[in-house]
């Protein structure tokens, strides 16, 4: 064997050795909520985290935009990618994951809703009346410290040369998350709010973790209310005036015609980007009541 042949062996032994630890030290994830968890853990390292959806696109629709026009996109990110922080236990539908894998076959899973351990521990999840569980495990504020927990105590195992600064991180958005609690609860006492009726399933986690009492669901679209829809709602709340009103859409005047306007509270469910993203100094503005 000549020298050339012995270097180009020895250059094939190498890269064959280094191949699985050489990507790149990137995040990819597809929920607000997952990006702000994976952004505040690893604030003051080098790795970058990816949203990998369209801002404008809900939860609703991730599956099917994973599945047609973000499908290239999805695999490229996932090349560069070492992590995909999902929701799949309680989300099975979950595509990022699937989708970025195809990019990457060493592309590591950590879900934010479940720990992938012996012993894991989970989020508190909801079943709704259909048997099926709630996506929006966030908005039980509660949850927010468990998912925490979860994907730090991973993401250190991932990144070991960043374990104390992780570390500190989490103790941080801990204590944010407490201080969160804290507001949501004031706001809820303020308003002496207790019992409600809910215009939207993704507030279910939400009145869970606040303590409400739900006394109606309408979960149907208003265009798609009859006129014995609205005569009930106006009805129930002129019968009790203690009651609220709480929505994850826009006040139409058809709305505050039957309920005051001021016994409606509109809630942001954090399913997308949106206009308002997530805030690298600010993290958790969108829970807040």
């Amino acid at each position: 064997m000549n020298m050339k042949t012995l270097i180009m062996v020895a250059c094939y032994g190498a890269a064959s050795t280094l191949a699985p630890f050489s990507y790149a030290n990137d995040i990819v994830t597809s929920t607000p909520v997952t990006y702000m968890l994976s952004q505040q853990l690893l604030k003051g390292t080098d790795i970058d985290v990816s949203y990998l959806p369209p801002k404008r696109y809900g939860i609703e629709r991730l599956t099917n935009w994973f599945a047609n026009k973000g499908q290239q996109h999805v695999v490229e990110a996932g090349k560069q990618a070492t992590v995909a922080i999902t929701l799949r236990a309680i989300w099975p539908q979950d595509p990022t994951y699937v989708y970025a894998r195809q990019g990457n076959i060493h592309l590591i899973e950590i879900d934010a809703s479940q720990a992938i351990s012996p012993r894991a521990q989970g989020v508190a999840a909801l079943t709704l009346d259909q048997g099926e569980i709630s996506k929006y495990v966030w908005m039980n504020p509660t949850n927010l410290i468990r998912m925490a927990a979860i994907v730090g105590e991973d993401l250190q195992k991932v990144y070991p040369q960043h374990q104390a600064t992780i570390d500190i991180n989490q103790q941080g958005l801990l204590l944010a998350i407490r201080t969160l609690i804290n507001q949501q609860q004031s706001a809820i006492f303020a308003r002496q709010m207790d019992s409600v009726v809910l215009l939207s399933q993704a507030l279910e986690d939400f009145a869970v973790g606040n303590q409400l009492f739900v006394v109606e669901r309408q979960f149907k679209p208003q265009l798609e209310w009859t006129e014995s829809d609205k005569q009930a709602l106006k009805d129930r709340f002129e019968q009790d005036p203690t009651l609220w009103l709480v929505t994850d859409k826009r006040l139409s005047a058809e709305l505050t015609s039957l309920v005051p306007s001021e016994r409606i509270f509109q809630v942001d469910v954090i399913d997308r980007w949106g206009s308002q993203g997530i805030s690298l100094q600010t993290p958790l503005a969108r829970w807040q009541l």
